[in-house]
């Protein structure tokens, strides 16, 4: 946090850097989990897993297993070189937003549909042909995006490395080849930093496939709140909750699907932390890695005339 401003001038930019970290804390835990490409794991690593999850139910080997897991799904974002095309439906403050999505290299564009339900009226949509004109042609924005994009992957990374270590595993149920697991605070967990001070106040439950080695679920709650700074400079509220889901959505290749995030809380001067949102992504389609962003924002007219179209 920068020391170049004046004292109230780095209140208001603390202020605003926590309720982003901390809004963001659910969030870029579960950034870690929309790793793209799938590795299938070799026989011999699948048989390990399968036979862990069948008979040494024990603490050791369900950390074991998930750090495994994690361990390939952090490789799995490195080497993903896999783009898409997809519907987003966002819950955001009061709204349902459904944008068109498609990934390029380093930055993707997003195209709204329809607000409420309602869709986009021609004038509304000549309004979006230009906002995204404008910013395919603004080299700076897209850098700042592919930026911002890179600083939340690592961060997420950082956080989902924490997992194995963070958390006390147990069996609660299995359903062919996917295990699912509750966690609870390790006690022996030594947190640093505000996003894994919350692991301290979070159980839950994650899914996991065997088969592909994927972290196909997690969510969890609070339950108690989380304290910055003692509570001087904010807190969670007790009862937030999260949920992260991805699934294959072509040969080896996963994706989310859902993310719901509801966090609340208090942040320096009193000021609301209110980190409500829910996504929903569906019909996922390859975009060519040799696609360029004019391409890519094209793919997004093309998809919004058709829906028009069919309409």
């Amino acid at each position: 946090m920068s020391n170049s401003f004046s004292r109230a001038k780095l209140a208001k930019l603390h202020l605003e850097k926590l309720r982003k970290r901390t809004a963001r804390t659910a969030f870029l835990l579960s950034v870690g989990v929309l790793v793209a490409n799938g590795i299938s794991a070799p026989v011999s690593a699948q048989e390990s897993n399968h036979n862990a999850a069948k008979g040494l139910d024990t603490e050791k080997n369900w950390t074991y297993l998930v750090r495994d897991i994690i361990e390939h799904e952090i490789d799995a974002q490195a080497k993903d070189r896999s783009l898409w095309c997809y519907r987003k439906l966002v819950e955001k403050d009061g709204r349902r937003r459904l944008f068109i999505t498609c990934q390029g290299q380093g930055a993707q564009i997003e195209r709204l549909l329809a607000v409420n339900g309602k869709a986009l009226d021609e004038k509304q949509r000549e309004a979006e042909d230009h906002r995204i004109e404008k910013l395919i042609k603004s080299k700076r924005e897209l850098q700042k995006q592919a930026r911002q994009q890179r600083e939340d992957a690592k961060q997420a990374t950082n956080l989902l490395e924490l997992i194995p270590d963070a958390f006390v595993f147990q069996m609660e149920e299995r359903d062919g080849n996917r295990i699912k697991l509750k966690f609870t605070p390790n006690p022996t967990f030594r947190p640093s930093g505000h996003e894994a001070k919350v692991f301290h106040h979070m159980e839950g439950a994650l899914t996991l496939d065997l088969d592909q080695k994927r972290l196909a679920e997690i969510s969890g709650h609070l339950k108690s709140a989380v304290k910055f700074g003692n509570g001087l400079l904010g807190h969670l509220d007790e009862g937030g909750t999260f949920l992260v889901r991805q699934q294959e959505v072509g040969p080896a290749c996963w994706e989310m699907t859902t993310l719901d995030v509801q966090m609340s809380g208090k942040a320096l001067f009193f000021k609301t932390i209110d980190a409500r949102q829910k996504e929903i992504d569906s019909e996922f389609h390859a975009v060519p890695v040799s696609a360029t962003i004019e391409q890519v924002a094209q793919m997004t007219k093309d998809k919004v005339t058709l829906a028009v179209v069919q309409k």
